[in-house]
Order: structure tokens, then C-alpha cells, then sequence
């Protein structure tokens, strides 16, 4: 049902927040969508390398990027342990947490669809960073919309939480690029 939860707050729907419970056990249990949404984050990282090879030996590649799967899964819900208490809304933590741990199930799923429309070229190359802009701008409109209906929050704080992720998510894929810096590019 959580599956359902995030794909209903893809429809922006408000009442979406009733397939989340608000404990502790959905919080780790929505660490599962991790599992389910690993063959999907695979294919993409493929299809990245496809597009921008590296040289580096095949044990270095799946450790840096195992290592960055995980770590990418665990710090946005530690940071956000500190920002809920900032914005007073740590009684909403571990509802929000499940939600937009399912949700991104849905975001790897949209950005695998552009990357393969792309690759294959059914999307021309004229127009890839467009696509992949929208693709963007989606995504944080969607988690934007369940940070404001989940924590109760207003839309600038809504943002403030969506900038966070995204930066946390730079940050790592600047620090996981930068274990390819020794290997060159083919």
C-alpha cells in the first residue's frame, strides 16, 4: 500500500498521507522500498556509464557505488532528524520519512524513462537536457508537495527541505565522482 501512498502524492493527493503510519516501524520498514527500487537505480547508473564511461577497474565501481546507494538512503533522514526539530514538526518525522522513502521509487522510476527514451533516441539530443530539466522540476514539485502536506509546512519551508535533499545529493555525487578522478575517461 505504501507503493500506492507515494503514487497517489504523485497525483497530488492530500489524502495519500493515510497510507503512512506515523511510527517508528513504518519509518524502517520504509527502507524496503531501498530493496525494491535497487534494479531501477541499477539501470540507470548503466545507463550513466553508457553515456559517460569510466575506466576503473569493475570492484571499484561496485563498491563506490554500493557504498553511495546507501549512504544516499540514510542521510536525508539523519539531516532531517535536525530540520524537523527546527521546524517544530518532529512529530511528523517518521510519516514523512516512509512517504518520501517510497516516493523515490517513483522518482528513479520517472528518471530511468527519460534517461532510456533518451539513450535510445526516441528523445533527440536537441532536446535531452530539456527533457531531463522537466524530469527535474517534477521531482521537486512532487517531494515539495509531500513535505508541505506531510509535515504541515508552508511552501518556502517545503523548499527549504526539497534543497536540502538536492544538495545532500550533489554533495555525494561530487564525492562518488571524485573516486573516478584517478581512472581515465573513455
Amino acid at each position: 500500500m505504501s507503493i500506492y501512498g507515494a503514487y497517489q502524492f504523485a497525483k497530488f493527493r492530500r489524502e495519500a498521507a493515510e497510507y503512512f503510519e506515523n511510527s517508528p516501524e513504518a519509518f524502517w520498514q520504509s527502507f524496503y522500498s531501498a530493496l525494491i527500487t535497487l534494479p531501477v537505480y541499477t539501470l540507470l547508473v548503466f545507463i550513466n556509464f553508457a553515456d559517460r564511461p569510466v575506466n576503473a577497474p569493475g570492484l571499484r565501481i561496485l563498491i563506490v557505488e554500493s557504498s553511495a546507494y546507501v549512504i544516499g538512503w540514510v542521510i536525508f533522514p539523519l539531516v532531517m532528524i535536525s530540520l524537523t526539530d527546527s521546524l517544530n514538526r518532529f512529530d511528523r518525522y517518521f510519516r514523512f520519512i516512509a512517504a518520501w522513502n517510497w516516493a523515490i521509487l517513483i522518482q528513479v522510476s520517472l528518471f530511468l524513462a527519460v534517461s532510456a527514451l533518451i539513450t535510445s533516441g526516441i528523445v533527440p539530443a536537441q532536446v535531452a537536457g530539456f527533457a531531463s530539466l522537466v524530469a527535474v522540476i517534477m521531482i521537486f514539485v512532487y517531494q515539495g508537495f509531500i513535505a508541505t502536506a506531510l509535515l504541515d509546512i508552508r511552501p518556502a519551508a517545503a523548499f527549504l527541505v526539497v534543497a536540502v535533499d538536492f544538495l545532500l545529493a550533489l554533495g555525494l555525487k561530487f564525492i562518488t565522482q571524485s573516486f573516478y578522478a584517478g581512472f581515465p575517461i573513455g
